[in-house]
C-alpha cells in the first residue's frame, strides 16, 4: 500500500517537473513571434498572454514557477525573450518590467481561478484582461524609469491597450472552449 502511493508522488512529481520544464520552454518558442513599432521601445508580443494562461492551465504555483524559470533562463543567456534578446541587460533595460510582470500576472491570474469555481465566459475574461493589465501597469512602471512616467503610459500602455483586449478575448474563448470539451 505504501509503495503504491509512494510510486503515485513520484508520478505527480515528475508530472510537475515535465509540465513547468515545458511552459517554461514553449514560453520561450515564441520569442521570435512579435512586431517592433517604430513609435516605442516595447513590440507586441504573444508571450504576455501564454505567461497569463499559465495561471489557468497550470495553476498559480506551477504556472509561476515555469514563468520563473523562463525569466532565469533567459536572464543567463538563452535567447527566450522578444526578439531572441537574452541576459540581464534585457531584464535591466526598458522591456524588463514586462518581463518580470509575467510572473506576478501568472500568479495573480491563477489564484483567482483556483478560488473562483464559477468559470462563466465573462469571470474568464475580466481575469485574463486583468493579466494583461497587470502585466501593463508593470512594465509602464519599469519604463518610467527610462522614460518618464507620462511617456511610459503614451509608448507602454495605451498601444497596446486594443491589442490585449483581443487577446484577452481569444484566450477566454480558448479556456471556454477547453471547459466545454476538456
Amino acid at each position: 500500500m505504501s509503495i503504491t502511493i509512494a510510486k503515485r508522488i513520484e508520478k505527480d512529481i515528475i508530472k510537475d517537473i515535465c509540465q513547468v520544464l515545458f511552459g517554461a520552454f514553449f514560453l520561450a518558442m515564441f520569442a521570435k513571434i512579435y512586431i517592433p513599432l517604430f513609435f516605442t521601445p516595447v513590440p507586441i508580443i504573444l508571450q504576455n498572454s501564454i505567461a497569463i494562461s499559465y495561471g489557468f492551465f497550470l495553476g498559480a504555483k506551477k504556472g509561476s514557477i515555469a514563468t520563473l524559470l523562463f525569466i532565469f533562463l533567459g536572464s543567463i543567456g538563452l535567447p527566450f525573450f522578444a526578439g531572441g534578446n537574452f541576459g540581464m541587460q534585457t531584464i535591466m533595460g526598458a522591456n524588463g518590467g514586462y518581463i518580470l510582470s509575467y510572473f506576478i500576472s501568472c500568479f495573480v491570474v491563477g489564484k483567482i481561478f483556483q478560488k473562483n469555481l464559477d468559470l462563466s465566459q465573462r469571470k474568464i475574461g475580466l481575469t485574463m484582461l486583468l493579466g494583461h493589465l497587470i502585466v501593463l501597469f508593470g512594465g509602464a512602471l519599469w519604463l518610467s524609469f527610462f522614460l518618464g512616467l507620462k511617456k511610459a503610459i503614451l509608448l507602454g500602455i495605451v498601444p497596446f491597450i486594443a491589442t490585449d483586449i483581443f487577446k484577452s478575448i481569444v484566450l477566454t474563448k480558448l479556456i471556454h472552449l477547453k471547459n466545454n470539451y476538456f
